[in-house]
């Protein structure tokens, strides 16, 4: 809204420019449009359009620049919430596959199978909670 009301006032003080002109150059000849400064009027009216399209121009192409500087910022916290995610679903689903494996670890255990899951669950705790602590860190850097 600010942007717009610069531009507007930008707006008023031209046409002010251009009326107070006009009214100046066109009041002191009392009709007369033969001599050469009436005529300049019409020169002076077509560069006020011209300086007000000018002023127009460099106005969007600031407002553009601060659009793109604008996007390029949205872009990149975008991308690192993206990356903060794909972290999180990446460190959940390794949790889960731990959750799996100690189960696993678990039937075969009362199954009577042999094997040395003790050390086996040890080791998959440690790496669970290794995961855990990960996922932990990675919240705390989105809050």
């Amino acid at each position: 809204m600010k942007k717009i009301s610069i531009y507007v006032v930008l707006l008023i003080v031209m046409s002010g420019l251009w009326y107070g002109s006009v009214s100046f150059f066109v009041g002191r000849f009392h009709g007369d449009f033969s001599t050469p400064l009436v005529q300049g009027v019409f020169g002076a009216t077509g560069s006020l359009f011209s300086a007000l399209a000018l002023i127009t121009m460099l106005y969007l192409l600031v407002l553009l620049t601060l659009g793109v500087r604008s996007n390029k910022a949205e872009i990149e916290e975008i991308a690192l919430s993206n990356k903060r995610h794909l972290e999180i679903m990446a460190l959940t689903a390794l949790i889960q596959e731990c959750d799996a494996t100690l189960y696993r670890y678990d039937r075969w255990e009362e199954a009577g199978i042999k094997g040395d899951y003790m050390n086996a669950k040890t080791s998959v705790r440690d790496r669970m909670n290794e995961y855990r602590l990960k996922l932990e860190q990675t919240f705390e850097k989105i809050e």
